[in-house]
């Protein structure tokens, strides 16, 4: 069964064959056509850039240690650079600086191709301040000798034409801006139009952050990987390379800021410490031109070692307490628009970390600020959370300072026990002492001042940048976008699906009879074949030479009629349809034709009374006829009987003359003697009823059939039809009842359903 149904599904579409190739070769031209002259080709611009990790150094120094330095500001979030590099302000820079929202196109018949960089034959620098600047107008350009071109362009006030000079200053009614030559151009005039439009830099910048992609290659790394689209590969290169560009300068930018905000306090705090020990160096020298210092008791050195011991560690956290103290006044002076030195407070991570924070906010406020003005709720934020961490650093600092302030008093007070024992010493050697902690002090945070400001001068003299570009920007060989595998395929599968919808579309939407099918799945109702088209559209068969296919039916047909009869002779056929114009009368006078060509004594009656068209079909007069015989006593059977002219053995009798009230006829008594007559001299009487779907004629008739051929017509009887017949059957109106399919396709014709 599983195979029949594949069967029969394979040849329900099998035979719409030419659907399927016109759907497949017409979708498949339209992909071509799409792709060829419609479709915008994107291609893939990759590149890799490495950005700052926490632990990164030059040279054979410690990473940590230089960070101490200053030579590494801050530690950077992975996250923070792809928003600095996917930002607004960074693309808005690489756009103005390369000219990126001119475009220029060479017209085409289909479509206009996009040209750029050393594919242009000229640059165009323009004044987007200019009050009358007009975007997107597809403005003309025509070169022409003498260093000279044309300019064209279709306005509202009318049409703009006029030429200029390269290099000259144009002042259009459509902007402001600047022509010059390409001297590395590789365009070659081949007289298709070129023009160019000024797109505003805000939809550009939508876009290209639309078609931009940045991600972390891999998760445990810090290496960025960095994708866009572009129609043009050189364009897409060049935005990719002016991206990690205009990066690079703006991190070198605030890392030089930076370092010259660490040295101008550095400079300070050495003015400071160079006067103090001045003094210092000034009291050593009164002192020793007052004292002699070479008799100090011997049984005084080893307490002087240990309080110099003390005293030292005092001295380191006194130098601690003076750069707190350095960044506490720096904060409290209000620069709150420049980063804090981050180098002289590497002793505290806590304090370290927050100034990271404060710095990198800062640094995130100053970017924002390009494109956002300082009512922007995100300025508001940052300014909010800028405050927060001033005023946590400040704490955190007074915090430290009491920490160490505290540990300072605990050294002081074991070098109180020692000072105890040098006081003994005589008082010259005490002051010598206390003079020289005092210079000790002063040196040592001067020479390390002096340390950090000569590292932060080097670090500015050579300005690198931790991001170093693993891989330049290059574009893939071929495109993206689009697929034309995909494409290709989507076209073949539509090509295939469509007709498959349609036909099934088709079939439901259709309501009428189109195959066998629909009558042997409907009714039970015994079928008795099919009758191919009339080709020729003769009346009969039987006389057309090309109708040999159509003749064959018509003999199968005589089988089935003996095969299905269920009386002994099935002598008496009744000839009916639905409604008119389905080929009842061409099949009862092609069925009697046949008859008789194979040897039976064949009669035709037209009892369509209303519409007849039996006579017409052979060529003979319609009266006297039917009508005659019943209204007429005096007319007998023998009269109204006319033989076919060329075929043997075929009679007719036609439906006689018109009269109103026909209905009545068929009830007339004088029926009964006449199908008594036929019965007795013919081997077969074949009756031609009009339609049962409008009048009842046929069923007065039913006490004189053997059997009815009910006719139904492929895309003409409605699907309707079949309950009609149904009921016929099952209620036996018409004695028994087969259905005949009219009007198939021949190459069908030879396929019948007999039932058993």
């Amino acid at each position: 069964m599983e195979q029949i149904s594949i069967n029969k599904l394979l040849s329900k579409y099998l035979k719409h064959w030419p659907l399927f190739a016109i759907g497949i070769v017409t979708c498949l031209a339209a992909v071509f056509l799409y792709l060829r002259y419609w479709a915008e080709t994107q291609y893939e611009i990759k590149s890799t850039i490495l950005v700052k990790a926490n632990n990164e150094g030059q040279g054979s120094i410690k990473a940590e240690s230089i960070k101490n330095l200053g030579l590494i500001k801050n530690s950077y979030n992975v996250e923070d650079e792809i928003g600095i590099l996917t930002s607004s302000g960074i693309m808005e820079k690489v756009i103005s600086a390369k000219a990126l929202n001119i475009n220029f196109y060479i017209e085409g018949r289909v479509r206009d191709v996009e040209i750029f960089g050393e594919n242009s034959p000229v640059n165009i620098l323009v004044d987007e301040t200019a009050s009358e600047l007009i975007y997107n107008l597809p403005i003309r350009i025509k070169l022409l000798e003498n260093n000279k071109y044309e300019l064209e362009a279709n306005l509202q006030s009318g049409i703009y034409k006029a030429e200029h000079t390269f290099g000259d200053l144009v002042s259009a009614p459509f902007g402001t801006f600047t022509i010059t030559a390409n001297e590395e151009t590789k365009y070659e005039d081949n007289g298709k139009p070129l023009y160019f439009v000024i797109r505003e830099t805000d939809s550009v910048i939508r876009e290209f952050l639309g078609n931009l992609n940045v991600e972390l290659a891999n998760m445990d790394g810090n290496l960025l990987s960095i994708r866009f689209l572009s129609n043009n590969k050189s364009k897409g290169e060049e935005v990719v390379a002016g991206l990690i560009e205009t990066y690079v300068e703006e991190m070198i930018k605030y890392e030089n800021e930076l370092a010259e905000n660490t040295i101008k306090m550095i400079d300070n705090r050495l003015k400071l410490l160079s006067g103090e020990i001045e003094g210092v160096e000034k009291t050593v020298e009164e002192f020793r031109t007052k004292n002699d210092p070479s008799n100090v008791a011997n049984n005084t050195e080893i307490y002087i070692a240990q309080a110099n011991d003390y005293k030292k560690l005092i001295s380191d956290y006194q130098t601690e307490i003076n750069v707190i103290n350095a960044i506490e006044t720096y904060l409290q002076q209000g620069n709150s628009e420049t980063p804090i030195p981050a180098s002289l407070s590497a002793n505290d991570p806590s304090l370290t970390s927050m100034i990271d924070q404060y710095n990198a906010t800062l640094l995130q406020k100053g970017q924002m600020s390009q494109s956002a003005s300082s009512a922007n709720p995100v300025i508001v934020n940052l300014d909010r959370t800028l405050n927060d961490l001033s005023k946590a650093i400040v704490e955190n600092v007074r915090s430290a300072k009491n920490r160490l302030m505290i540990s300072q008093r605990n050294l002081q007070s074991n070098a109180n026990k020692y000072q105890a024992q040098i006081a003994k010493v005589p008082s010259m050697e005490r002051q010598l002492v206390d003079i020289s902690r005092d210079k000790s002090t002063k040196e040592g945070l001067y020479l390390y001042l002096l340390q950090k400001r000569e590292e932060e001068v080097l670090s500015l003299a050579a300005p690198v940048s931790s991001t170093r570009i693993v891989s330049l920007p290059k574009a893939g060989a071929f495109p993206v976008s689009p697929n034309k595998k995909l494409f290709y395929l989507a076209g073949l599968l539509v090509g295939f699906f469509a007709p498959i919808v349609f036909v099934n579309a088709k079939e439901i939407l259709n309501n009428k009879i189109i195959n066998v099918e629909d009558i042997t799945e409907t009714i039970s109702v015994p079928f008795l074949g099919e009758i191919a088209t009339n080709k020729n559209n003769a009346n009969l068969v039987t006389e057309d030479k090309d109708q040999s296919q159509t003749l064959e039916l018509f003999r199968l047909l005589h089988f089935n009629l003996d095969y299905l009869k269920k009386t002994e002779n099935n002598q008496t056929l009744l000839v009916t349809s639905t409604i008119q114009g389905e080929g009842k009368t061409f099949i009862a006078s092609n069925l009697a034709a046949t008859l008789a060509v194979d040897g039976e004594k064949v009669v035709v009656l037209a009892f369509d009374l209303r519409q007849p068209q039996l006579m017409k079909n052979f060529g003979l007069p319609n009266t006297p006829g039917l009508v005659d015989y019943i209204v007429k006593n005096d007319i007998s059977i023998d009269k109204i009987i006319q033989k076919h002219p060329t075929i043997e053995n075929l009679h007719l009798i036609g439906s006689g003359m018109e009269i109103n009230q026909v209905g009545r006829l068929l009830l007339s008594k004088r029926i009964g003697p006449l199908m008594d007559t036929l019965k007795s001299n013919f081997d077969r009487i074949i009756i031609d009823t009009p339609p049962i779907g409008l009048i009842s004629d046929a069923f007065a008739l039913n006490r004189y059939v053997d059997s009815s051929i009910y006719v139904v017509r492929k895309d003409v009887t409605k699907k309707q039809a079949l309950q009609t017949i149904r009921g016929i059957h099952k209620d036996d109106k018409l004695n028994n009842t087969m259905v005949l399919l009219n009007d198939t396709v021949p190459p069908e014709s030879y396929g019948y359903n007999v039932p058993t």
